[in-house]
């Protein structure tokens, strides 16, 4: 673990701050907006590694690490550009490279949820009043763990993340017309795999 991302939760005055004024002021040397920038993102960095992993303690040591490398090139990010972007590419970067590492002990994605918190059992798809909406949660999730990488990732980020297209075009670096397509497509093959029962 590279280290553990320690902060306040009181609310300051700079929690009120946009992402463009909190970079520049970590980038004068300010730890408390820093902190600032680290509390508002945080959580989202911890479910995007959670969503790509899908094992906790590694989803906690990629968003803190994430989060140590982005304190150590702050000086050199531009205020300009979308902060979440950055931060986005920065944790699929380190998943990756995670993922790349377990692949010699298991198939990726394939022993999804094994032990400790399984996020299936999260709000996500989750279906009141349905007696079968925990099978149903289940299939779903193997089958968005059965898709490629690239649909895999823009299902999570518009159905699971909830963000929108344009943020999604700035995460991704790519078109919103584009985000619009593969995300249409994406969807029609999950739809499949659920319909198939999750076998390709």
């Amino acid at each position: 673990m590279a280290g553990v991302i320690i902060f306040e939760t009181m609310e300051t005055e700079r929690d009120h701050n946009s992402d463009r004024e909190l970079i520049l002021k970590c980038q004068a040397g300010d730890g408390e907006a820093f902190a600032v920038l680290t509390r508002r993102y945080y959580q989202q960095a911890f479910a995007m590694a959670f969503y790509r992993v899908n094992n906790r303690e590694a989803a906690l040591d990629i968003s803190q690490d994430a989060f140590v490398r982005i304190y150590r090139n702050i000086e050199r990010f531009q205020p300009e550009k979308p902060f979440p972007a950055w931060l986005y590419t920065i944790v699929r970067n380190l998943c990756a490279n995670y993922l790349q590492r377990q692949r010699k002990r298991w198939l990726v994605f394939s022993d999804y949820f094994s032990g400790g918190e399984s996020a299936e059992d999260s709000s996500l798809f989750q279906s009141a009043g349905d007696d079968d909406a925990g099978e149903s949660r289940r299939q779903l999730w193997e089958a968005v763990n059965r898709l490629r990488e690239n649909d895999r990732e823009i299902i999570i980020l518009k159905d699971l993340e909830g963000l929108s297209y344009r943020e999604i075009s700035e995460m991704l670096e790519i078109p919103e017309g584009s985000v619009m397509s593969r995300l249409y497509y994406a969807r029609q093959r999950l739809a499949k795999l659920v319909k198939a029962g999750g076998v390709i």
